[in-house]
């Protein structure tokens, strides 16, 4: 071999040897950048696995508090009669009624009660900012399936008058998350939710204050004058009927107690003929010509106190309870959404020397109909009608404020559920109109005059049995309306006005309100209820316990006119239908002039329309007054709304006082006692991962 060869053959093996390593390098960094890319690969996936399962798994427990939530709630409107129990048989003596709160689930799946809680269950799921938050962490979302309910409702009867409805309900939930890298998940739960609504078969008894005027069916602190011989209207009365000195009769006329009558003077005055005052006998023990009573007969009873003013219905338009009680600092204790202060920032006075509440402490919780706060002249607000809003965007108070007379005051219920109130105020020639509107359905109020309109969140509500410190148990609220009117209200009707074609009810479905005059109030109109609560007879519907509208008016310092327009009642002929409690009392005699104030009667100016002979009155509530007062009707039947008896049910922010009965109501009820908060419990659970 020669040299030349040998070299050339030494450079051959080299270039081999330098390719084979190349080969190998190249064949180890491909096979680590394929490592890497699927490590890579396979952490991208795991991560977004389990971002979408950690979210659904959230979801899961957000589900079973949103369940658990939307069925206390709906309990709880059971409770405070917003919605009816399931079944409600007929109370007998010695043995407590087979109950039904709520409906079975395995019978009748799809119940409107059900329907409720599922679609509350899934609007509380829906938070926005949560979602959001999730949204901005990692692109993660949920939904969330409710499975319908199965399960269990049973009753166990302690005793005739105490029983436990024992909720034993199976839920299964599924939860889907995702993220925006491609990850899901789907978790699914099953598990128990079980409650216990406990329940008491009871009079109704008042717990709070004291006895709501409205629990009487008939009161006069002054039932008759023989100067004036004020003689009690004929007809049939049901309710307690009482009276601070006594009754006149006329042996003519037809007198009809369903239940007790009693008065404070041991004699009443009987009249045989028209051509005398009449006799003062002892107080009937038995039915006489004319007088017949029941078997709850007729009795001597201690005085009633009556009410001092109107302030409580006026403060209750900011603050929602209409308590005026000052805690040891001489703060209130149920303070307004906002206490006014001065340029240096010092609370002022909530309440004037007399009690009232100041013109400042309305103006900082009020809004007119530019959104705008009232003014304040010296100590006098300025006319108008405002709604409570302290911010300008939320309902703060639990009412609707009319400084000024009130030349027009209509109530209607809509025939979408809504409350309307259109108030009218003279000034001069021209009229201003402002019409209110309260929707329960979306929880807005609106008001509106001419081309301005503003929509307020919330409705009017009503937190006097909410006994914590700032009234934070919203399962003690209600909607309520105190219609405060500072001045007098020259005419109030309800939804019947023949020359605009409308016939509407005046109380709406889920309307609670009571109306307050400073001074009179003149009814022109029907006062119906969407919802009556008695028969033609005047005994209650069927469906008494699930009616919620209720109505009163007040006033402390005037009286209230009858004066019925034909285009306003439904007749027959000018025969007018009041659906309402009553209290009419005269707190201040200075103003009275020639005139007597505190009672129901005709109104005598110009424009009255006299009743015909057979026109009749018709009263389902209560009818509370000073006085027995005259009225042009010769037929009038006042019936007692059941659902006052005994002073638990009432108006909102209603009159009361501190007397005790001592009489057996006319309606025992049963009541939902105490509600032991749905608990949850997981049973299985599983996750399928993609």
């Amino acid at each position: 071999m020669s040299k030349e060869f040998a070299a050339h053959r030494e450079k051959g093996m080299a270039l081999v040897t330098a390719l084979l390593a190349m080969t190998i390098l190249l064949t180890l960094g491909t096979a680590v950048i394929f490592s890497a890319v699927t490590d890579t690969i396979t952490t991208k996936t795991q991560r977004t696995g389990e971002q979408s399962f950690f979210v659904a798994d959230a979801g899961i427990g957000i589900a079973r508090r949103a369940l658990s939530q939307a069925l206390n709630e709906e309990i709880e409107k059971i409770r405070t009669g917003e919605t009816p129990f399931y079944s409600k048989p007929a109370i007998q003596a010695g043995s407590f009624p087979d109950v039904q709160v709520v409906p079975d689930p395995d019978l009748v799946p799809n119940d409107p009660f059900y329907q409720r809680v599922n679609a509350r269950a899934q609007e509380l799921t829906q938070v926005a900012a949560r979602n959001d938050r999730f949204q901005q962490l990692n692109g993660s979302a949920f939904t969330i399936t409710f499975k319908p309910l199965t399960g269990s409702v049973s009753l166990i009867k302690q005793d005739a008058t105490h029983a436990t409805q024992a909720i034993v309900f199976r839920y299964a939930i599924q939860v889907k998350g995702k993220t925006d890298a491609g990850g899901s998940a789907q978790v699914n739960e099953v598990g128990r939710l079980s409650a216990n609504v406990n329940m008491v078969i009871g009079s109704s008894s008042s717990s709070t204050r004291d006895l709501s005027f409205s629990a009487f069916g008939t009161f006069f602190d002054r039932g008759d004058d023989a100067g004036l011989n004020y003689v009690l209207v004929p007809g049939v009365y049901s309710g307690l009927v009482h009276t601070n000195t006594h009754l006149a009769f006329y042996s003519k006329w037809q007198y009809t107690f369903r239940n007790q009558v009693s008065q404070v003077d041991p004699k009443i005055r009987y009249i045989v003929s028209t051509n005398n005052m009449g006799n003062y006998i002892d107080i009937p023990n038995s039915s006489v010509t004319g007088i017949n009573l029941s078997t709850e007969g007729y009795k001597q009873a201690n005085a009633v106190a009556l009410p001092n003013n109107s302030f409580s219905q006026e403060f209750a338009v900011i603050n929602s309870t209409g308590v005026r009680d000052l805690d040891a600092s001489g703060k209130p204790v149920d303070p307004p959404s906002v206490v006014p202060t001065d340029n240096q920032g010092n609370p002022l006075p909530v309440f004037d020397a007399s009690g009232r509440v100041t013109p400042e402490a309305l103006a900082a919780n009020l809004r007119a109909v530019d959104n705008q706060a009232p003014k304040v002249t010296g100590q006098t607000l300025e006319n108008g009608v405002f709604i409570p809003s302290s911010d300008g965007v939320n309902i703060t108070g639990a009412g609707i404020y009319v400084s000024g007379d009130a030349s027009d005051a209509q109530v209607y219920a809509d025939t979408n559920g809504d409350q309307v109130y259109v108030i009218s105020q003279k000034k001069g020639n021209s009229t201003t109109t402002t019409t209110v509107r309260v929707d329960y359905t979306h929880k807005q109020t609106t008001i509106s005059s001419g081309s301005q309109t503003v929509t307020y969140n919330g409705v009017p509500t009503d937190k006097s049995n909410d006994p914590t410190a700032g009234k934070t148990d919203a399962s003690k609220h209600r909607p309520g309306v105190s219609l405060y009117v500072r001045g007098s209200i020259d005419s109030l009707r309800g939804g019947k006005d023949t020359s605009t074609g409308q016939n509407l009810p005046a109380i709406a479905s889920q309307t609670a309100l009571t109306i307050t005059a400073e001074r009179n109030i003149r009814v022109t109109g029907d006062l119906k209820y969407a919802d009556p609560v008695a028969n033609s007879d005047g005994t209650p519907v069927t469906n008494i316990s699930s009616v919620k509208n209720v109505l009163g008016i007040f006033t402390n310092d005037g009286n209230v006119f009858l004066d019925a327009k034909s285009q306003y009642v439904s007749g027959p002929g000018l025969g007018i239908t009041m659906e309402a409690a009553f209290c009419v009392f005269d707190s201040n005699t200075t103003n009275n002039g020639s005139q007597y104030e505190g009672g129901i009667t005709s109104y005598t100016g110009s424009g009255h329309q006299t009743p015909g002979s057979n026109d009749r009155i018709r009263m389902v509530g209560s009818d509370v007054e000073k006085r027995n007062s005259s009225v042009d009707y010769n037929y009038g039947d006042t019936y007692f709304d059941v659902r006052f008896s005994g002073g638990a049910f009432r108006p909102p922010f209603f009159p009361g006082t501190k007397y005790s009965l001592n009489v057996a109501p006319v309606l025992d009820t049963i009541t939902i006692s105490t509600i032991d908060t749905p608990a949850s419990t997981a049973m299985s659970w599983f996750v399928d991962n993609k």
